[in-house]
């Protein structure tokens, strides 16, 4: 298969925000391998950061900027300079029980990512990280929900502000409220704005796959290899849901980023539904003399909602990858790699 044509050259600088997370470190990791030069933005000094992509691209291909809070009015000012294209994949990942900790401060993440990209005359392509809790929560009483192009996930906005829902509850609704509202505000943004520049979200389901450093947290991957040392946590925080290689999560980041035909896109990144005793079953079968990996619930449900979208994904990764999905047995392989 040729090569398919960037709208970006190679070697064109790419700003991808919140760089030492799971999702943003492998946009970064494949941006470098394909040609192009990253600035990522990061907190606080993440000297590791740097020495990996150092280590695995050469030097002088990736920069860190420590931007302590991307919530703040100018905070993009000096990372944003002569970048080609910016990838907003910061968020927060706190799981905080407030509302309010949570949900404006993702929506202006996003607002003054896009509000400086659009004083950047150099900016072409802006790609949201947004996440298929954006459209909606699958609950066993209703495996009805059907999902397209326009759906949002009102019912986790709702529940968020609610001081009626479940304590233990309030985390995830709160989560799934900020990626709601933050990829609607952007859209809302852009098309009453008319930046110079494309626009289009990423909206993926449950991520796993390859942690490619320790320092990592990894996200719902980070916890998932927990079930190896008998902490059942995540089966508490996610329901089951469709998953996700990150790499592929990544690859449709970047070709949002480089593929011309893709304009004003939402895309869903969807593969396959999974539930808990699906995870249980790959985990004993990975790890047959493991016997700290908990039973799986005995009520475990599948995820049957019909997201309609998400054929496009698929054939974004075909015809700009020239490749297939990741299978989930591959994926969380890659996902507990050296964690026993």
């Amino acid at each position: 298969m040729s090569q398919p044509e960037y709208v970006i050259p190679k070697g064109s600088i790419i700003l991808v925000t919140g760089a030492n997370g799971y999702i943003a470190s492998h946009i970064i990791d494949i941006l470098l391998e394909i040609g192009f030069k990253v600035r990522g933005t990061v907190r606080s000094e993440k000297p590791w950061l740097d020495k990996l992509f150092s280590e695995r691209h050469g030097k002088g291909k990736y920069h860190s900027v420590v931007v302590p809070d991307l919530s703040i009015e100018g905070a993009y000012d000096q990372a944003i300079k002569d970048v080609a294209a910016v990838a907003h994949v910061a968020s927060d990942v706190s799981l905080s029980a407030d509302p309010n900790e949570v949900i404006p401060k993702v929506v202006n993440l996003a607002i003054n990512a896009l509000t400086a990209a659009s004083k950047e005359s150099s900016v072409k392509r802006f790609v949201l990280t947004s996440s298929a809790a954006a459209t909606y929560i699958a609950v066993p009483e209703n495996q009805n929900v059907i999902v397209d192009e326009t759906s949002y996930n009102d019912s986790a906005v709702k529940s968020a502000w609610d001081d009626n829902t479940a304590p233990e509850l309030k985390p995830f609704y709160n989560y799934a409220a900020s990626k709601t509202e933050s990829e609607r505000e952007s859209w809302k943004w852009v098309n009453e704005n008319k930046p110079g520049f494309i626009f289009n979200s990423v909206l993926p389901g449950f991520n796993m796959g390859t942690i490619l450093h320790s320092e990592q947290t990894a996200s719902t991957m980070g916890v998932t290899r927990n079930l190896l040392k008998g902490d059942p946590t995540v089966r508490s925080i996610f329901a089951p849901e469709y998953f996700i290689d990150v790499r592929d999560t990544a690859r449709l980041h970047i070709a949002a980023l480089l593929d011309s035909s893709i304009k004003d896109e939402r895309i869903f990144g969807s593969v396959q539904d999974f539930n808990w005793t699906y995870v249980d079953t790959v985990l004993r079968k990975l790890r047959p003399n493991n016997k700290n990996i908990p039973e799986a619930p005995a009520d475990d449900w599948r995820d049957k909602t019909v997201i309609k979208p998400m054929g496009r994904a698929e054939e974004i990764l075909k015809s700009f990858w020239g490749k297939t999905w990741t299978g989930f047995e591959e994926s969380l392989s890659d996902g507990i790699a050296g964690w026993d």
